[in-house]
């Protein structure tokens, strides 16, 4: 009968599909706004949302900036591509797959702004999600211009995300989201690593007129050492109000060879 092979391939529209829709948070998007502009080296990062019109329709409109290294060609590129990732094998960055901007094709237009090594991309994605699920891959048109000044960085609108539900993004939710489920937010202010304690983050909610600036790492309650002073004040609520930190050192179960500090309130 003979023997033949099979080649294994991917359905390049399908996966972007997927992964676009991998992400079941619509918060992840900020999450992964957050992420990019770490690994971008920046210090201060806005992230702004709003709704605008556009032929005649309100829509959602998340707006990320950050004074990050910029993007080059090659860094476009791998911004919009599926698994390629200019990040893979440095251990001082968060995303390293490839896969996590894809979650901004959920979404009616993607628009890049970005400056970096004297010159100026604007590149702009039209209807992704609308274009994948016609079996279409969608492309970036891009437009290379001279920097004016010194500035560094990147400028990133979405709009249309997750067809406009925009429920999640009240100024609240977002604050909570940053503080307990990103880069943000994490803990390494407690066990004394100030490496990113200058980083600032600027947040505008849909339901706010005004930015609030967040102070990077996560907020801890106040520790609490004379239980008899909070019954005092709180009377039988005084449980509530109690905390105590613990610091255990010691090795991972599973890995032995590391060796940890771990917190509890």
């Amino acid at each position: 009968m003979g023997a033949f092979t099979i080649k294994p391939k991917v359905d390049e529209t399908q996966e972007f599909i997927e992964i676009a829709n991998d992400f079941s948070n619509s918060l992840d998007l900020v999450r992964e706004a957050i992420s990019n502009s770490f690994d971008a080296r920046a210090t201060s990062i806005s992230i702004d949302f709003d709704v605008v019109k556009k032929y005649g329709e309100s829509v959602l409109q998340m707006t990320i900036t950050d004074n990050g290294m910029g993007m080059n060609r090659a860094g476009l590129q791998a911004f919009f591509d599926l698994g390629n990732s200019l990040r893979r094998g440095d251990p001082d960055t968060i995303g390293e797959k490839g896969h996590g901007t894809k979650v901004y094709l959920s979404s009616s237009e993607i628009e890049v702004k970005t400056s970096t090594e004297g010159s100026t991309y604007k590149a702009v994605m039209k209807d992704p999600y609308r274009k994948l699920f016609d079996r279409e891959i969608p492309t970036v048109v891009v437009d290379q211009e001279q920097s004016q000044g010194d500035f560094r960085g990147t400028v990133i609108t979405i709009l249309g995300y997750n067809h406009n539900r925009r429920e999640l993004f009240k100024h609240d939710i977002l604050k909570d989201h940053i503080t307990w489920f990103t880069k943000f937010g994490s803990v390494e202010t407690a066990f004394g690593v100030d490496r990113h304690k200058n980083v600032k983050l600027r947040l505008k909610g849909l339901d706010k007129s005004e930015f609030e600036e967040i102070p990077f790492g996560h907020c801890f309650p106040t520790e609490s050492k004379s239980i008899q002073d909070l019954f005092e004040e709180y009377l039988v609520d005084a449980p509530k109000y109690y905390c105590r930190r613990i610091v255990k050192k010691g090795q991972l179960k599973n890995f032995p060879e590391i060796h940890s500090d771990t917190t509890s309130e």
